[in-house]
């Protein structure tokens, strides 16, 4: 599909943006980094929604997934 890496890697860089704004956090550093790698992921998914006609599900994440994994065998 056209936004299979698109929603691949967006939700990939939101999740591990989260992760580092959170521990920024939680050692009492600026969460700046963690923010913006959780903005571009949100970017990301944003693009491969509209890529996708507004009609994307948790299911099509999975699907994305396995399609990427076998276009590389």
């Amino acid at each position: 599909m056209a936004y299979d890496y698109q929603l691949v890697g967006g939700a990939i860089v939101a999740i591990l943006g989260m992760v580092a704004a959170a521990n920024a956090l939680v050692e009492k550093r600026r969460p700046y980094v963690g923010l913006g790698g959780a903005a571009m992921g949100c970017g990301l998914l944003a693009w491969a929604w509209l890529l996708a006609d507004g009609f994307l599900g948790p299911r099509d994440l999975a699907a994305a997934v396995y399609r990427i994994l076998a276009a590389w065998t």
